[in-house]
């Protein structure tokens, strides 16, 4: 199989039917053989039915599982990995914010490298960047700790695009200390500590409404981050 595409999935059911549609219409015209897994976590809402509804009319490139109890954006993330099954495999959030096409480069530079990984900031000016103020203001802050701390030198760690090689998957293994918003970080860490390249580039992306992020999640990442840092020693 060419691509395994996760999407964590935390009460979506006003978004995701439409990202699903999207992917799959567009990837379809790139790759002969790709699955959707989308990974519902805790969702109290409608999700799950929406997802089963989408696996009726594509059967062939759409799996799900179904976690009743809450695992985190991460734990989500973790769960999608161990189904994979294709030689590359990413991983995107739910609300479709970043560009298809744009996504559908970052799978073509795998060729040339291990890991690719999309920005909202890269040469983007902060004014220029689409989200609220007070997110893109946390943003900037995290993405100092982050250099800071785990020598993580990308503008943009958080964006919800991520891409690498089978191989680079099999290496980094599944044991991840953060299951909830800062797993992003220590995704990136482990691939660098085992030596492999990263390439972010830029893509497009739109500020969608609805988001699963909130500020309060924000001390969480913090201690998260500190016992990835801890975990160098």
């Amino acid at each position: 199989m060419e691509l395994s595409l996760i999407i964590p999935a935390y009460n979506e059911e006003l978004r995701i039917e439409r990202t699903i549609i999207s992917y799959i219409k567009n990837l379809k015209e790139h790759f002969k053989d790709f699955e959707i897994l989308v990974i519902l976590n805790g969702c109290r809402d409608n999700t799950l039915e929406v997802i089963q509804e989408l696996h009726k009319k594509y059967p062939k490139y759409l799996k799900y599982k179904d976690y009743e109890d809450a695992i985190g954006k991460g734990g989500a993330i973790i769960e999608g990995l161990k189904y994979s099954q294709g030689e590359h495999i990413g991983f995107i959030d739910a609300d479709d914010a970043f560009d298809v096409n744009g996504i559908i480069k970052l799978v073509k530079l795998l060729d040339f490298n291990d890991c690719v990984i999309a920005s909202k900031w890269k040469k983007i000016s902060f004014l220029d960047v689409s989200e609220p103020f007070t997110r893109k203001f946390f943003s900037r802050g995290w993405n100092i700790l982050v250099r800071v701390l785990l020598g993580l030198n990308f503008n943009d760690t958080q964006a919800g695009a991520k891409f690498l090689k089978k191989e680079v998957q099999e290496a980094i293994g599944q044991d991840f200390i953060c299951k909830q918003f800062a797993f992003d970080a220590e995704f990136l860490f482990k691939i660098k500590q085992k030596g492999f390249r990263i390439k972010e580039i830029y893509i497009p992306s739109k500020h969608m409404e609805g988001s699963t992020f909130k500020l309060s999640n924000s001390f969480q990442m913090f201690n998260d981050l500190l016992k990835v840092w801890r975990s160098r020693f």
